[in-house]
């Protein structure tokens, strides 16, 4: 199965789970460590890092992309998403998200799982560590193009990128919510990310390969909708990686996922 149809599997299950590393293939870090780490979040539930207060001034990521497929401002809302992420500032992450989505979303997690976003964005950047390989990278550039453009040749050609997670997202937080966000919306904005980086060595590794993040516009403003804090083996995101990698053994014949 080629690489980006996992790089795709881990994106879907970022939107319902959490994890980057969730997608089989697509992950760099050993699976016993992914679990080791996962274990320790769950057996230290109160145990979250403190929220820091990083400057946005101080991100120097190189952004690459086309700003007729993927607006300046959303360009930045996606590199501040990371940013937040990578030097787990809580407050910053919050703000690039969509608004509903965030106030929704948080109380999904604490019925179903009593924790919030908070001790996410602490998984997130766990996962960020195991794609790296390394705790003491750097992140150095975001590549942002539409998902459509650079992965439309391993799906069938009526895929829709950006449905696929609407209709997760209505799995997971109702029918409403998605119907309220496309009344609300601009326009809505499935961008696959790459991220470029450094290890301690000063060597140039690539830590994100093509992962996509879903946006939302409205009135000029941009709010992502990603969560990185969802049990990985939430019913929903198993039927959904089944049906996303059925896609592609429609076309290659391949076996069960791993």
């Amino acid at each position: 199965m080629k690489k980006s149809l996992w790089n795709r599997i881990t994106a879907l299950l970022l939107a319902c789970t959490a994890l980057f590393a969730m997608g089989g293939c697509g992950s760099k870090a050993d699976s016993s460590d992914t679990s080791e780490s996962s274990a320790a979040s769950e057996s230290t539930g109160e145990d979250i890092q403190p929220v820091t207060e990083s400057n946005p001034d101080d991100m120097d990521y190189k952004l690459t992309y086309d700003s007729e497929a993927v607006p300046e401002g959303l360009a930045n809302t996606i590199s501040l998403y990371f940013y937040a992420i990578d030097t787990q500032n809580y407050d910053l992450y919050k703000a690039q998200l969509y608004t509903d989505y965030q106030e929704s979303m948080e109380a999904y997690l604490q019925e179903k799982y009593s924790y919030g976003m908070e001790r996410g964005l602490e998984q997130y950047h766990e996962t960020l560590v195991n794609y790296a390989q390394t705790d003491t990278f750097t992140i150095t550039g975001l590549e942002m193009a539409q998902a459509k453009e650079v992965l439309q040749e391993n799906f069938e050609e009526d895929t829709d990128f950006v449905q696929d997670y609407l209709d997760t997202y209505a799995s997971l937080l109702g029918d409403d919510f998605v119907s309220k966000m496309k009344e609300d919306a601009t326009a809505i904005y499935d961008i696959a990310v790459t991220m470029k980086g450094n290890d301690a060595d000063g060597n140039e590794i690539t830590i994100l390969d093509n992962v996509e993040v879903l946006a939302v516009e409205i009135d000029g403003a941009f709010g992502i909708l990603a969560n990185p804090t969802i049990q990985p083996f939430d019913k929903t995101v198993l039927h959904l990686c089944r049906r996303v990698f059925l896609v592609q053994n429609d076309k290659t014949g391949a076996g069960n996922p791993p």
